[in-house]
């Protein structure tokens, strides 16, 4: 199932490179690792958001290029690898989709937690072609805030359905069903799944990061919301200082990882 809607993330590029949860270095060391990486091959990061895989594993390839469909996260992307001092990452508005020849050969081809927006069978045959003899593909895919099981997280949820409807929203729209598992789509393509792990570990918020999460997400930013942003935050602190006078709140990170090779 595909799902490519441009204007999913319009506004929250900001938010999106400030508050999401970086991916911890032991999960990018697994994956070098696994496809013994020497720096010198090219990395293609589908989906790439505002730079959350390509800007720390830029130093692993000789080049890196990332594609996303928002050109608000290109932007965004551009922004921290030039304030970083980032050389060899080419960062271009495109939909994974359209992936081809004209992009060259890669030596691995990653997509962080934005395959479930893809046409995963288009993407999967594409980036199979595109690929080096020997070359790879990872999949990531993070545990859902929205099915999150501490009492604050179902709060929260509660507060955000109740300002914008019982349906998880996808940008203008819902959120998209699939009766197939990504596990699913890899058998069906010519990748052969060498091995899948779960990476977990505990972060922590506070009252701004996870106010600052939420809007960097398709469900709960500041366009959905509107003239109610105030009333909203007023109420979700409310809610959740009763929960915890602190203001801190612990969160088990569980993210999949799926390394395919040819």
């Amino acid at each position: 199932m595909s799902f490519s809607n441009k204007e999913l993330f319009v506004g929250t590029a900001k938010y999106y490179s400030k508050y999401r949860i970086e991916y911890p270095q032991e999960l990018l060391d697994i994956i070098t690792k696994f496809y013994e990486v020497d720096g010198k091959g090219r990395l293609l990061d589908l989906g790439c958001g505002t730079g959350k895989l390509a800007i720390p594993l830029h130093k692993s390839f000789k080049e890196v290029i990332g594609i996303d469909i928002d050109q608000e996260m290109i932007n965004e992307a551009k922004k921290v690898s030039s304030e970083k001092n980032i050389s060899n990452i080419n960062f271009i508005t495109m939909e994974s989709e359209k992936i081809g020849e004209e992009l060259g050969k890669f030596d691995l081809i990653l997509c962080g937690n934005a395959f479930h927006w893809m046409d995963k069978d288009v993407v999967l045959n594409k980036s199979y072609d595109i690929l080096t003899q020997f070359g790879g593909m990872v999949v990531l895919a993070g545990t859902s805030f929205w099915s999150g099981k501490k009492t604050w997280q179902k709060e929260t949820i509660k507060i955000i359905k109740k300002w914008l409807g019982e349906k998880r929203k996808a940008g203008k729209g819902e959120f998209p069903s699939d009766q197939k598992s990504f596990e699913d789509y890899f058998e069906e393509s010519k990748f052969k799944l060498s091995q899948k792990g779960k990476f977990k570990f505990i972060y922590e918020w506070n009252m701004e990061s996870l106010i600052g999460y939420l809007y960097s997400t398709s469900f709960c930013n500041k366009r959905l919301l509107g003239d109610n942003i105030n009333v909203f935050e007023r109420e979700l602190k409310e809610v959740l200082l009763d929960i915890n006078p602190k203001g801190n709140f612990k969160e088990e990170v569980e993210i999949t990882y799926f390394l395919l090779k040819k």
